[in-house]
């Protein structure tokens, strides 16, 4: 009888409703925001304090809730959680469009990359510009595929360069990740070979060491120059470095970074621009200066070869008068396969070493 009584007095005291604690963060500057609305499933429980940022709810129930924080000049989040398995949850707010994405505070000195959604896309089946609002109409799919993004192609870039030439060991720090969400002033990918994006970015974002235009998906294969190309970057000088890619082909979004954040050249031969992108080339104007560079990097200059593709079925035989090092598979010769090679990486490394955090 004891027992069954104090099982019985546990399990009352189990079903009692419990408080949450709901602490409130500044997206950009991680600082506690306090005089933050916070709503309960739907119904008004107060403000965040100004001094830490919380706030206690007290009353719930076990099972699954709906928190949502708002505050004039920022724009709301709301979040599920399940109690009791959840007694603590942390939300960011984001002051106007940008948002930043880091874990910890802004960092100075670093490069600042920025993600905007395009509301288009292409069908190369059909050789027309596609209307493609998903982005528009859901930010959090927006923003779980921009973090997937960073990941594969920033967090991750040991994973897809050669160990022999390792990465700076705080390679992941010297980087400010962002996007910018204003659903009246989407970005149009297929405007142009690197897209476009409103005016009024440029004037709210001046910091910008590149600025990634992001659509879901390419429809059909780009099989042919009538097509809009599938990825594409384009440096319209200081503040304006712009590119374009599909967020479900992980691999083309290396590609194109390669061009816009380490200045990389496409080895692939075709309709594309050569030159020799000193110092620490993955691309050379001759075999000469291609062998220097390889002896001076610790690299075998036998490998050293022309730009060239022999006639296939499909295409035509090409030649270019430049030389590239980096075996296949090579991200830059293809977007669809391959890591970045020796050469390559050891460019990357040149660009990351010039980048001075504090």
């Amino acid at each position: 009888m004891i027992v069954f009584l104090l099982a019985l007095a546990w399990t009352v005291t189990a079903a009692e409703p419990g408080s949450l604690t709901v602490v409130v963060k500044d997206a950009r500057t991680k600082a506690v925001v306090g005089s933050a609305l916070v709503y309960l499933d739907g119904a008004y429980k107060g403000t965040t304090a100004d001094s830490s940022g919380v706030i206690t709810l007290d009353g719930l129930k076990d099972g699954t809730h709906t928190v949502r924080v708002t505050k004039p000049d920022f724009r709301e989040v709301t979040t599920k959680i399940v109690y009791p398995d959840q007694t603590t949850v942390s939300l960011e707010i984001a002051r106007g469009a940008l948002v930043l994405l880091n874990e910890e505070s802004e960092k100075k000195g670093a490069i600042n990359v920025v993600f905007y959604p395009s509301s288009t896309s292409y069908s190369c089946t059909d050789h027309a510009k596609v209307s493609t609002p998903v982005y528009i109409n859901n930010e959090t799919r927006l923003r779980e595929d921009v973090m997937k993004v960073i990941h594969s192609t920033y967090l991750d870039l040991d994973k897809i360069t050669p160990s022999s030439k390792p990465l700076p060991a705080d390679y992941r720090d010297r980087f400010n990740f962002y996007y910018y969400y204003d659903p009246s002033a989407p970005a149009d990918a297929f405007d142009g070979c690197a897209g476009t994006i409103p005016g009024n970015y440029w004037n709210d974002v001046t910091f910008a060491d590149i600025t990634v235009i992001l659509y879901p998906k390419y429809y059909g294969a780009y099989s042919d120059a009538a097509c809009m190309p599938t990825g594409c970057s384009q440096d319209y000088g200081p503040g304006r470095n712009l590119m374009k890619a599909p967020a479900d082909q992980l691999t083309l979004i290396q590609h194109e970074t390669g061009h816009a954040m380490y200045d990389l050249v496409d080895t692939y031969c075709g309709n594309t621009y050569y030159y020799q992108n000193d110092p620490h080339a993955n691309v050379w104007s001759s075999r000469e200066n291609c062998e220097s560079d390889a002896r001076s990097d610790g690299r075998d200059p036998a490998q050293c070869r022309q730009i060239q593709q022999a006639a296939t079925v499909s295409s035509a035989s090409c030649s270019q008068p430049y030389w590239r090092w980096d075996p296949m598979p090579d991200i830059m010769a293809s977007g669809y396969r391959g890591k970045f090679g020796e050469a390559a990486t050891q460019r990357i490394n040149y660009v990351l070493g010039k980048v001075v955090v504090s």
